[in-house]
């Protein structure tokens, strides 16, 4: 465990020296507080202007569903990124047959982020929330965004073959992101052309709390893992 701590650490390191992926966790901070200040202040804004009770105030749920997925969808695309920079110079190779290892370079690189992300999503959710949010829903909402993240991350590595394709790439992995917007938007079961996607069960879940919506979450998100990791595995040889 001592190599794999030491690799984190020195991958901590490489992100806060890269201004990019710095400015990453800058607008994970960013985006809290326009949500938890800015969205009521353009509600109201928005009511007085056209005389409305609620404009934007039904949407608060949809809100806190990105404040949930921020943290570990950034984490984990800086740590792509950086992955991707150092497969472009040969260094996860390298890594992979030191006592670190394919499994420690992985945890280093994606599983202690994703922790990381699992963790600050809870104290996001628990703090600048627009809506009341239990525990008991912010712990799976939480883990969930952290498993469509990791998929995401991954996704990103796996298709890319340096840093300029990744960030490319992390504009189209975006839409991982599209299926929160659907049961918003779409009532009816066009909706479920969407069901692929992880954060569309993640919103049905946190719309309507239910052990169906959370178990196919989970299981949506590990399909997407599952091939991308074998694919990430075979890369990294």
């Amino acid at each position: 465990m001592k190599p794999v701590l030491r690799s984190f650490h020195m991958f901590a390191r490489q992100i806060f020296k890269d201004a990019m992926l710095a400015a990453i966790y800058c607008a994970i901070v960013l985006t809290a507080f326009f949500i938890r200040f800015g969205v009521p202040l353009i509600e109201n804004f928005l009511c007085g202007y056209f005389e409305k009770e609620a404009i934007l105030k039904d949407y608060y749920l949809l809100f806190d569903l990105l404040l949930a997925l921020i943290a570990p969808y950034m984490l984990c695309f800086a740590s792509a990124m950086m992955m991707l920079t150092e497969y472009d110079e040969n260094m996860a190779s390298y890594l992979a047959v030191t006592p670190v290892g394919k499994k420690g370079y992985i945890l280093s690189r994606l599983a202690f982020p994703a922790v990381i992300g699992f963790i600050v999503s809870i104290v996001l959710m628990r703090w600048f929330s627009l809506t009341a949010w239990p525990l008991g829903m912010i712990l799976p909402a939480s883990l969930l965004s952290c498993l469509s993240s990791v998929a995401m991350a991954l996704l990103l590595f796996a298709f890319s073959h340096n840093r300029v394709e990744g960030v490319a790439m992390g504009k189209l992995s975006g839409l991982l992101m599209l299926g929160l917007f659907i049961p918003f938007f779409l009532s009816s079961d066009v909706q479920y052309l969407f069901s692929p996607l992880p954060s569309f069960w993640l919103a049905k879940f946190c719309m309507a709390p239910n052990l169906l919506f959370l178990l196919l979450a989970a299981l949506s998100s590990l399909l997407w893992i599952w091939p991308l990791y074998r694919k990430f595995h075979r890369k990294v040889a």
